[in-house]
């Protein structure tokens, strides 16, 4: 019998009560008087986990028994915590028992939002359906490589590793892969972050003191949004801290505790935001920024109030640092773009370009007169806000503290527009998914708010016909077609497959990969350009990978469009002797399939610039294969010596 998907599903489990019992350390820490909710102390072990991971990285200590000892230490903890506060779990689970006894319909409710979540858990357990691009090139390698060597280490020709993140969620990930493999990558996101969310929502309803049938209405909306992963950045763990910082920001406890345990805990969780994706940095330091700005405004104690925000900026550029110099050591930049451009090919000249560099000399485009659409809607939603809080709320019913939710609606809209801007429109849906679920979420907050004190007064039959009616325009707004199908349709068979063991690789694929690497003299630098470069050995060599070839290089610059023996004269003054590619299925980015991303023009400018290079490079990698001496050919991948031209002899 196949044990490794029951394995992965309880590793799961086990590592949000770790997640939990880290951030029930930091709680202790910084807020010793006030225990709070076990989904906002998971929000913070993932924050704490994600800082406590750039320190591991910049010192090379990571490995696979420093992240079992830690895992470990956390669930160890976690255990003891909930042992010592029985009485308090106990007595939650009695209310909760003696509530479905009284109402048949919470109980029902309940249930069903229970398999809902559990299928979406269990069909993140193993997954199959990975991108073959960002994944195979970037987001399997980084975790791998830090176990295996210690660190992200040194990648000046990834792009991706210039300018996707900084590096939190990839340590996430050898979280999974140091037990697991590949295949459960999904395992922490969605899967784990889908219930450490479940439980901030239901924590916070708890503080606003909504009824148990409100809270579970807003549970249904969260688990009926579709979420269609394209790769295995973070999706739903940006949701969970942006979230669990909200929730900080709109906490009471934090006008009555100490100066230094908020700007920590503030500190901490913006800085894990922004080491988790560089799209997400916008939206987290207007949020942060918002905030302060609102609580110096309506603070009596002005000079407190500024002290706290110094000391929080403080703590957020020191808790971010250490992956920012992990990032300058490999990619020649503290924070891209907004410390510097490093190696990003766009520095060059040439053939590389960001898309804002051309998205105002296509103003008539499609895509631009859409990103014009989306900045105008932006526009008259934030003046929106802005009224309601200020001209019909009113200072005199509301004064002004923290504002909490006008910050973020502020931030995570503006956001979304600086991705659009910033991206050239390319798939600005999928870039802003995080920062508009927040929105949409706390949008439900808001209403459910000021709706509950006159759902009170209602009978039980008109209670249930509203939450009745609100389900169902949940279901409107959220299920595109069969899309929501669809996706509960793909857990299915992620479950099937999980269940059947289905491997992602096969034993010969590794096999191959490790014969390739020992063709190679033991401590040169080979760049590589394959299928699968997550399967290399990286403690043997110095492996640099061109995810997207001329996005990134060591300066002055991958020679584009020049021709190969320039490629080759370039490389070879870089200390770079030996490549290896996949020449076979050209690397996943097969010429013949993707060549109409050179003409689609409402795929964006990005698209179709990274294909133009890597088609160009992948050519060029061909002919060098005719031309110099291949060390190792399996039919599919060679490597190649440049060193030695058949031409010159």
């Amino acid at each position: 019998m196949n044990y490794y998907y029951f394995i992965s599903f309880a590793w799961g489990i086990f590592l949000l009560v770790s997640l939990i019992g880290w951030g029930g350390v930091v709680n202790r820490i910084l807020f010793p008087q006030y225990r709070v909710d076990w989904g906002q102390r998971a929000a913070w072990g993932i924050a704490w986990t994600i800082i406590f991971g750039g320190l591991l990285n910049v010192t090379w200590t990571i490995s696979q028994a420093t992240i079992l000892i830690y895992i470990c230490l956390g669930a160890l903890y976690g255990i003891i915590d909930a042992w010592a506060n029985k009485t308090l779990i106990a007595d939650e689970l009695n209310r909760l028992i003696n509530a479905f006894k009284e109402n048949s319909f919470l109980a029902i409710g309940t249930f069903i939002a229970f398999l809902l979540a559990a299928v979406q858990y269990s069909g993140s357990v193993a997954g199959y359906n990975f991108n073959p691009h960002d994944d195979y090139h970037a987001y399997f390698v980084f975790p791998h490589k830090m176990l295996q060597i210690g660190s992200l280490g040194s990648d000046p020709f990834s792009e991706r590793r210039l300018v996707s993140a900084l590096g939190g969620q990839s340590f996430l990930h050898t979280f999974i892969l140091s037990l697991l493999d590949e295949r459960s990558l999904y395992l922490i996101d969605p899967g784990c972050a889908l219930v450490v969310m479940i439980g901030l929502m239901i924590g916070y309803c708890q503080q606003k003191q909504f009824s148990k049938s409100s809270t579970l209405l807003i549970v249904f909306a969260f688990l009926l949004i579709s979420r269609a992963h394209t790769n295995t950045t973070g999706i739903l763990i940006p949701v969970c801290l942006f979230f669990s910082l909200f929730r900080v920001f709109d906490w009471d406890k934090l006008k009555a505790t100490n100066i230094h345990s908020n700007a920590a805990i503030v500190g901490l969780l913006a800085a894990a935001i922004c080491a988790l994706k560089t799209t997400l940095i916008p939206a987290c330091i207007i949020f942060f920024t918002c905030s302060y700005f609102f609580y110096i405004l309506g603070s009596q104690i002005k000079h407190k109030a500024i002290y706290e925000f110094c000391l929080a900026s403080i703590l957020l550029a020191v808790f971010i640092l250490p992956w920012s110099i992990s990032l300058y050591q490999s990619s020649g930049t503290l924070l891209y773009p907004i410390l510097g451009k490093g190696f990003h090919g766009s520095v060059y000249g040439g053939s590389v370009k960001l898309p804002s560099n051309e998205i105002f000399g296509e103003l008539f485009r499609f895509s631009a007169l859409r990103l014009k659409l989306y900045a105008i809607l932006a526009i008259v939603y934030l003046l929106t806000v802005l009224r309601i809080r200020f001209f019909m709320v009113g200072l005199h019913k509301k004064p002004i503290v923290r504002e909490a939710t006008l910050s973020i609606n502020l931030s995570n809209v503006t956001g979304v527009a600086i991705i659009g801007i910033s991206t050239g429109g390319s798939e600005i849906g999928r870039y802003s998914y995080s920062l508009l679920l927040v929105v949409f979420l706390i949008l439900i907050f808001v209403v459910m708010e000021n709706i509950e004190p006159k759902m009170s007064n209602l009978n039980l039959r008109n209670r249930r016909f509203i939450g009745g009616l609100f389900l169902s325009l949940l279901l409107a707004i959220n299920c595109k077609g069969d899309k929501m199908f669809i996706q509960y349709n793909n857990y299915v068979e992620n479950i099937a497959s999980g269940l059947k063991n289905v491997p992602l690789v096969t034993r010969d694929e590794r096999e191959k990969y490790s014969k390739m690497l020992d063709s190679v003299p033991e401590g040169e630098i080979v760049l590589t350009r394959l299928d699968k470069p997550f399967l290399m050995n990286f403690k043997k060599h110095t492996i640099w990978i061109a995810d997207y070839p001329g996005g990134a290089s060591l300066p002055p610059g991958m020679p584009s469009f020049k021709g190969e023996e320039a490629l080759a004269d370039y490389l070879v003054s870089k200390s770079i002797r030996y490549v290896a590619y996949s020449y076979a299925d050209e690397a996943n980015f097969p010429r013949k399939s993707l060549e109409y991303r050179l003409e689609v023009k409402a795929l964006g400018f990005w698209l179709r610039n990274q294909a133009l290079n890597t088609f160009e490079f992948q050519d060029s990698l061909q002919k060098l294969g005719q031309t110099r001496k291949r060390i190792y050919d399996d039919g599919a991948n060679f490597v190649i010596d440049l060193s030695s031209n058949k031409n010159k002899q």
